[in-house]
């Protein structure tokens, strides 16, 4: 069994995740995180039909559909649960992507994507909203309050891309929320890169709590990426049960990423953690 933890196949509005903002200056360089592959098929004609089709050629299971709301980079969470609802098996579950830019509004859509849409959780860029906030500014609470109220997780992505400098990805942050909500389970989407060791700090000082889990996607399995083999030996050793695997497509494709992710040594039992059974225990997912 192989769940990837976050997903966004080009499924209406899910074609806008990696738009590029408005006016921005042409790159000088292209990103060594869009690099070193060949664009897929369902990439290049942005096609959902094909995805699924790249799902069994990689022998993927299972998918967690992941929203994102932040700035021009806008998913409607209907067109994610239109798309979970088509394909229960495959998709069975869903984050919504919430904008805390406006708070009020904000607690109300995750009323009513939790509540009314049976979404399993939110998924939050802080850094990229407008303006860009810092995840443990106190004007997120109400968000991470009634997330935990219903039951929901919390998707908190943190990386170098998540706000204006890499300040905004400081794993003490994450500790801070992490501690203010010991009953809310938090996933850290791209593991704090490129605060690699600080954030397997903040996991070692959170296991009396329990409620932080962490997905390095592809800032651990681009070959060549530093810290990489930090992650591995975390999970081999003391974090088998707190990591999860995502290819976090459409940056990555979805079978190199997992050949690259796999091309670690892992001691026995442990990669079945990382691509299912840990993504299966946060959700209460029965894979048997």
């Amino acid at each position: 069994m192989i769940i990837d933890a976050r997903v966004r196949p080009p499924y209406k509005s899910l074609k806008q995740v990696l738009a590029s903002e408005p006016g921005a200056r042409p790159p000088v360089k292209r990103s060594p995180l869009v690099s070193g592959y060949d664009r897929m098929p369902s990439m290049v004609q942005k096609s959902w039909e094909l995805f699924l089709g790249e799902m069994d050629a990689a022998g993927v299971d299972k998918g967690i559909l992941v929203g994102r709301q932040a700035g021009h980079r806008t998913i409607l969470n209907d067109d994610i649960a239109e798309l979970r609802d088509q394909y229960p098996d495959r998709f069975p579950l869903a984050l919504a992507g919430i904008n805390g830019a406006d708070v009020e509004g904000a607690v109300q859509e995750i009323e009513r994507t939790l509540k009314e849409m049976y979404f399993n959780g939110i998924a939050v860029d802080p850094g990229w909203w407008v303006p860009p906030r810092y995840v443990d500014d106190k004007v997120n609470y109400p968000l991470y309050q009634k997330c935990a109220e219903l039951g929901g997780v919390l998707y908190l992505t943190c990386s170098l891309m998540q706000g204006p400098d890499i300040s905004y990805a400081e794993p003490f942050r994450i500790q801070r929320v992490a501690n203010d909500f010991p009953a809310l389970q938090i996933v850290v989407v791209h593991g704090a890169f490129p605060h690699t060791s600080e954030m397997i700090g903040v996991m070692i000082a959170n296991a009396p709590l329990g409620n932080l889990w962490v997905i390095p996607d592809f800032f651990q399995f681009i070959p060549g990426f530093p810290g990489a083999q930090d992650w591995v030996d975390a999970a081999n050793h003391f974090l088998s049960d707190r990591i999860l695997y995502a290819s976090s497509y459409p940056v990555r494709p979805l079978g190199q990423s997992l050949a690259e992710f796999q091309r670690f040594s892992y001691k026995p039992g442990v990669l079945e953690n990382l691509l299912a059974g840990n993504a299966a225990t946060l959700f209460g997912l029965d894979i048997r």
